[in-house]
């Protein structure tokens, strides 16, 4: 996300466009502002549209590809093309940098490259997260031609049977992997490049390969890694209270720390590892169980939109299940509800909110909070 929104930064200042980088200090002046003042005097940085929760794969770190069925027994819908549009819409009134297109699996929606053409002429930045599955070359070429500026595919293990058994489909790792080569093919073809990151969430069960996915991720030439510390989203549908097999815990705390050491020299000497420093210093805090120690900038620089119109603070809400009885597209509009008393009041809530160290929330918060991040003794 960070390489993509530079990127975007760099081509509006080749093509001349010089009041870029003064529009971008006064929104981030802005955001900052906003959350002072419990207001939002701007738009955020960063919106998300969970377009479809629909996913042709099983992660056992998720519940999403559970919620079409439970919300298709509450009579709900997903949003119409038509519907999404005027969420992108409201996106860019209300100022928006770019927009994250996400799931379940984005390309299940057959209108997506019709969504993400119409937010690049809108002006924003766009970005779509993928597990590369369904990737073949005519929706290679769907995607080049939707000006799409990065793609990030997830990849959780540096060998087919770690990435199969965490993402829950045999196979997936082979498919992943030719979407990756398929892109990059591609790219060598155009002047504008697409920029190809693979996020990982790193767990107790890929922790042992993470130093041999960096190296074959350099081999296959993709532009960013990201990493994203696992998360145990709480109770299941199941009635399963957690997620313990993904957790990383005693004895394992020290190969941890020796991991994260070694992404942070490997950041410090190349340009591979999208992940910021301070971030993957949080990691340590997140796998004790410590509360995230810096504020965080949810519904002021980051704001989400789900597939069936169902509105967010941030993403982690979205996933985790913390927002109960969200507000909707279909009875508020996005413009409208962005600056309303009634989100000022969530804004209030969850003000000193430290639950989560998700990436897409914590990097954008890192950029209000200068100061140093350290260790974990």
């Amino acid at each position: 996300m960070r390489k993509s929104y530079l990127s975007y930064l760099f081509e509006k200042l080749k093509d001349g466009d010089l009041l870029i980088l003064p529009r971008l200090g006064y929104q981030y002046l802005g955001i900052a502002f906003s959350r002072f003042i419990n207001q939002s005097v701007v738009g955020p940085l960063h919106g998300s549209i969970i377009i479809t929760y629909r996913c042709n794969l099983r992660c056992s770190m998720c519940e999403l590809w559970k919620r079409p069925i439970e919300y298709g027994a509450l009579g709900k819908k997903e949003l119409t093309t038509k519907e999404l549009k005027k969420v992108i819409d409201d996106f860019r009134e209300i100022g928006t940098t770019g927009i994250g297109f996400t799931g379940g699996e984005p390309m299940l929606r057959k209108d997506i490259f019709e969504l993400v053409n119409y937010t690049k002429k809108k002006g924003m930045i766009t970005h779509m997260s993928s597990n590369g599955l369904i990737i073949n070359e005519q929706i290679a070429s769907k995607i080049m031609q939707s000006g799409l500026d990065a793609i990030g595919f997830s990849l959780d293990g540096a060998t087919a049977e770690t990435h199969d058994k965490i993402r829950g489909i045999k196979g997936s790792y082979e498919k992943v992997i030719n979407s990756i080569l398929l892109l990059n093919k591609l790219n060598e073809r155009r002047k504008k490049k697409l920029i190809i990151i693979v996020v990982t969430v790193i767990s107790t069960l890929n922790l042992h390969e993470i130093r041999e996915l960096v190296s074959l991720l350099r081999k296959l030439k993709v532009d960013k890694i990201s990493f994203i510390p696992f998360h145990d989203i709480g109770i299941l549908s199941d009635g399963t209270p957690s997620m313990n097999k993904h957790k990383i815990k005693g004895k394992e705390m020290k190969q941890l720390d020796s991991v994260i050491d070694f992404l942070i020299k490997t950041k410090k000497e190349e340009s591979i590892i999208d992940s910021s420093t301070r971030y993957l210093r949080l990691f340590k805090y997140c796998f004790r169980d410590m509360q995230l120690p810096m504020p965080c900038y949810a519904g002021y620089a980051t704001f989400s939109v789900d597939g069936y119109g169902d509105m967010y603070p941030c993403f982690p809400m979205m996933e985790m299940g913390l927002a109960k009885n969200a507000a909707n597209v279909r009875d508020v509009s996005l413009k409208d509800y962005w600056g309303s008393k009634e989100l000022n009041n969530i804004r209030k809530k969850i003000k000193n909110c430290r639950k989560c160290y998700w990436n897409n929330q914590t990097e954008i918060s890192l950029l209000f909070n200068r100061r140093q991040i350290k260790d974990v003794k």
